[in-house]
């Protein structure tokens, strides 16, 4: 299970599988390493876009979770599964899970996971065009952070806040709180943070027709994108060109 769990922090998810699966052989008696095995299992099949062999090794996990009575890791895996859903742009059925994970996670007062929970809810709202709602999920998610006082909950709070407030078309505050999550995850030295919202500063910079500060941003995207591989890559750089033409015409 180590082995596994190194192997995917390398991103080296097909041995991370192969270690994990050999694992679940030695442990099948013994439950919450086995609720751990099966929710690691399910993220690799999850990042490996296998959604519907990921969603039945989560439901494993979960039945284990319940029978031990671990609610808070319990609603954890609610909000994987409806993490799962919402990259696959399915909304409803990611914030049917992602309700259930609150009530759990509200229960465990564990605040830290409830305030990225209702962070994720507030961009799918946002997606819908709820912007209202998105906002209110975004606060209260903000909320809770702050209550932590852990800076990778408060960054990615501010940077779901900062989106919620460009969908209601306040651009300056937008921008204002997108800044200061930027420098909290540069202070973690978290660079696929500082890509996140130097990505959305892009946007926000091009609704206000600053097409010098948004090259800036995606110069600073795309070297990231770069040393990291990252799957927009190609696609930043096309947009890249785009607005260099554009400040020559």
């Amino acid at each position: 299970m180590q082995q596994g769990n190194l192997a995917f922090s390398r991103g080296d998810y097909k041995n991370a599988l192969s270690y994990y699966l050999k694992a679940k052989e030695g442990i099948r008696d013994d439950a919450r390493p086995l609720a751990d095995l099966y929710g690691n299992i399910g993220n690799v099949y999850g990042i490996l876009g296998k959604i519907d062999q990921a969603v039945i090794c989560y439901k494993k996990a979960m039945e284990i979770l319940r029978r031990i009575e671990d609610y808070g890791r319990l609603g954890i895996t609610y909000t994987n599964i409806g993490n799962l859903y919402s990259d696959k742009e399915d909304a409803d059925q990611a914030i049917h899970y992602y309700k259930q994970a609150a009530l759990l996670l509200e229960e465990s007062r564990k605040f830290g996971e409830l305030s990225m929970l209702y962070g994720n809810i507030s961009l799918l709202l946002r997606k819908q065009s709820d912007y209202k709602s998105a906002l209110e999920y975004a606060e209260k998610g903000m909320s809770l952070a702050k209550k932590c006082r852990t800076p990778q909950y408060l960054a990615d709070a501010l940077h779901r806040l900062a989106k919620a407030k460009e969908g209601i078309g306040d651009i300056a505050e937008a921008q204002r709180i997108s800044e200061r999550a930027y420098l909290l995850y540069e202070q973690m030295k978290d660079e696929l943070g500082c890509a996140a919202t130097r990505y959305h500063q892009v946007a926000l910079h091009e609704k206000e027709q600053n097409l010098e500060a948004a090259i800036q941003c995606l110069k600073e995207v795309v070297t990231i994108d770069v040393k990291f591989q990252l799957p927009k890559l190609q696609q930043n750089k096309t947009r890249l060109k785009k607005l260099q033409n554009k400040r020559r015409k």
